[in-house]
């Protein structure tokens, strides 16, 4: 009875972001016509729905690593364009999503967006893992005693055949 009961307020549990929300917001991926929605530094977010055209958006997010919490007013207005919603801004990445920048490389970020009294869903993202190129040791390894036998004896061997070509050619026209 206990096991039915904890499966049923689990299953009821994963609807609860979802109440509150208006709308649902996501990272862009390849089904939205985009490479990547991640970044290291930036993430791509989907626009509001088209029945918001006019109205100012907020975008709310919190550094899941840090706890700190940052709220951008007024990032862009929505407007609709034949039914799909764009959004004036030159924060936006050719009207498919807005971009949020200046994250921090490998970090978990929760986000919504606010439009008056309307919430969008809440979105885990994290940002794209990146090490400093500088890091990259671009010393060669040393060569092993087998490989510079290796080499000295093919090199030996094309020596041979190349003088045995030609003595044989000089030998056969004489």
């Amino acid at each position: 009875m206990r096991a039915e009961m904890l499966a049923v307020l689990f299953i009821l549990g994963g609807f609860v972001p979802l109440i509150d929300a208006d709308f649902v917001l996501r990272v862009l991926t390849t089904e939205d016509g985009v490479l990547t929605g991640r970044f290291p530094d930036s993430l791509l977010l989907s626009l509001p729905p088209c029945n918001y055209s006019g109205q100012s958006v907020d975008l709310e997010y919190l550094n899941v690593n840090t706890n700190e919490y940052k709220t951008l007013s007024n990032i862009f207005t929505v407007n609709c364009t034949n039914g799909i919603s764009t959004a004036g801004s030159a924060a936006l990445s050719r009207n498919l999503g807005y971009q949020v920048t200046n994250l921090t490389n490998g970090t978990e970020y929760k986000f919504h967006y606010k439009i008056g009294a309307t919430n969008s869903s809440y979105v885990l993202a994290t940002t794209r893992r990146v090490f400093d190129y500088n890091g990259i040791d671009e010393g060669l390894p040393a060569r092993s005693g087998a490989m510079v036998v290796i080499t000295v004896i093919l090199s030996l061997a094309m020596f041979f055949l190349l003088i045995c070509l030609i003595l044989s050619t000089v030998m056969s026209t004489s």
